[in-house]
């Protein structure tokens, strides 16, 4: 039981509000929930009290960055990189050799040092914070391209300082340090993170991102966090085999949880979009540079019915129906979450995988399978009402909303009939998809807005001011070569070619379906009810399972 406890929360996010709720049950003396800024800090407190009806448990808020020395946990990230004194601080605190002083001078020890707390739960996405930001290729790439330019010494200290202080490895090598030391130091009876995959429970045919550009799949920002989970689940099992150290690990193998279904405007990218629309066309000719479009703006924010879903903000429809499905990620609910926590708060082993690695990972589960249809009805209902499609917020990435975005036309122009789409002559379906993306300015503006060119037959383009494929600030030769890679990776592609392919791929979900029909065993295999009715996000699942990229059955 942990009532009377002193209780510290790391990370408030929807997992960490939970499992505040979950824990107030047990009537704790104290809960502490902290985060990055004070704004969020109190915001977190006031949630949790709506959720619960009364406490006698006291709720205090605590704020700043855990990964830094306690001086600079309020400064931004931002601030972190460009400023020289900081820039010295984050360096002797990640590469000097450990001592007293580092230690105590941590804005982790500092903070397990003023509450002194009996159970610590470390719902941080560590993996994220820390492998997102030491991605272990992206700024070695770019140190490389420095090394041909000759940059001057300036850009090039940038560089080097951006890369040593966002390493993963001296990063969480510091953190356990600390924490090793601040728990025997203070007692502290158990530690308990909340942690990831990295991959959603799905392996390195992963076809979801984070948004990352032009490398879909295993990406090197999804490396990063990969590799981020990994090392610290191993500096975490050797903490765990230190005496007077009691640390577990719970892992959800699957998206987790969901906030309010909304209309409005969206975040993509960590920022809010214009709504514009680009309807002249332009000729791609070889060897020039690839070029923004001037647009002409529609709204100041673009807007389309979506539902927030933890770090990657915002899902629209069709990414929810796609990332959630029988055969992909599939998803658990956040108070899942918080009640394993909460078991292993008093004492249980059963879903650390520090205990057993593979057997104790959260799955999918049909409560929360249930809720998803309740989110999914929501928001269909809401793009019903509002007469605005919601296909894509690119926040799994350009391929993923490309995909959704031509699977979405190809099937609108085929009276939404997967049937028809497979029996429809390919000139018919060529001419009525250029039709279509001219006539419709609401669904051509939301790719654009998104920052997609749409690609035509004999390399016409709509393109507007930014887009993501290819990298918009480099200098991009227009090539046959080049057009093929771009199409491939974020374009949505119209063109006769790419059509035949979504033939040829929907006729073999029609087959495999039929098949299902006949089978004994089909609910061992997927949902494919939701492909007969020609739902874009379940049919785009559906043809990832069957190209490979469906989800391991654990049986």
């Amino acid at each position: 039981m942990l009532k009377n406890k002193i209780i510290l929360i790391l990370g408030t996010g929807q997992i960490g509000e939970a499992c505040a709720i979950e824990i107030l049950k047990d009537e704790p003396k104290v809960i502490v929930l902290h985060t990055l800024t004070k704004q969020e800090a109190i915001r977190a407190i006031e949630n949790v009290k709506k959720s619960v009806s009364r406490t006698k448990s006291k709720l205090i808020p605590s704020w700043g960055n855990i990964f830094v020395p306690a001086k600079l946990s309020s400064v931004l990230k931002q601030e972190l990189m460009e400023n020289v004194n900081y820039n010295k601080d984050l360096l002797n605190y990640y590469y000097a050799p450990l001592s007293e002083n580092i230690i105590k001078d941590s804005s982790l020890y500092k903070i397990i040092q003023k509450w002194k707390p009996d159970i610590i739960i470390d719902g941080i996405n560590t993996a994220t914070v820390v492998g997102y930001q030491g991605d272990p290729y992206s700024l070695p790439r770019e140190i490389i391209s420095k090394l041909k330019q000759n940059n001057d010494g300036k850009k090039w200290k940038r560089v080097c300082i951006k890369l040593l202080t966002s390493a993963i490895i001296p990063n969480l090598v510091r953190f356990t340090q600390v924490l090793q030391k601040a728990m025997i130091d203070f007692k502290i009876e158990r530690y308990i993170k909340i942690s990831t995959t990295g991959l959603g429970g799905m392996g390195i045919n992963i076809r979801y991102t984070h948004g990352d550009l032009n490398e879909p799949g295993m990406s090197s920002g999804i490396l990063g966090k990969v590799a981020a989970a990994g090392i610290m689940h191993q500096l975490f099992w050797g903490l765990s085999h230190t005496p007077g150290i009691d640390i577990k690990i719970v892992v959800p193998a699957t998206l987790v949880g969901w906030q309010p279904v909304r209309y409005g405007k969206f975040r993509s990218h960590g920022k809010n979009l214009p709504l514009v629309d680009c309807p002249n066309e332009i000729k791609l000719k070889t060897g020039n540079l690839m070029k923004p479009n001037k647009c002409m703006l529609i709204k100041n924010q673009m807007e389309i019915p979506y539902v927030d879903s933890g770090e990657n903000s915002a899902y629209s429809l069709a990414e929810m129906t796609a990332i959630t499905a029988l055969g992909q990620m599939g998803c658990v609910t956040r108070e899942e979450v918080a009640q394993a926590v909460y078991e292993m708060a008093n004492g249980s082993t059963k879903y650390d995988i520090l205990t057993a690695t593979d057997n104790v990972s959260l799955k999918p589960s049909f409560p929360a399978a249930f809720q998803r249809e309740v989110v999914l009805q929501k928001l269909a209902t809401l793009e019903k009402e509002k007469n605005v499609p919601s296909i894509a917020t690119n926040n799994l990435g350009p391929t993923v909303s490309k995909h959704l975005f031509e699977l979405y036309i190809l099937l609108l122009i085929s009276n939404n009939s997967m049937g028809q789409f497979i029996e429809h002559r390919l000139t018919e379906l060529v001419n009525k998809a250029e039709r279509l993306i001219r006539s419709n300015k609401e669904l051509r503006a939301q790719i654009l807005s998104l920052g997609f060119p749409i690609l035509l037959e004999g390399k016409r383009i709509f393109v507007g001011e930014c887009y993501f494929v290819p990298d918009i600030k480099s200098k991009n030769i227009i090539s046959e070569k080049n057009i093929e890679q771009w199409a491939e990776n974020g374009w949505v592609d119209l063109r006769r070619k790419q059509i035949s392919y979504w033939q040829n791929q929907l006729k073999k979900v029609f087959l495999d379906v039929q098949q299902k029909e006949k089978s004994t065993t089909t609910v061992l295999n997927r949902n494919w009810q939701g492909v007969k009715n020609s739902n874009t996000g379940e049919i785009l699942a559906y043809v990832y399972s069957l190209q490979g990229g469906e989800r391991k059955v654990e049986y």
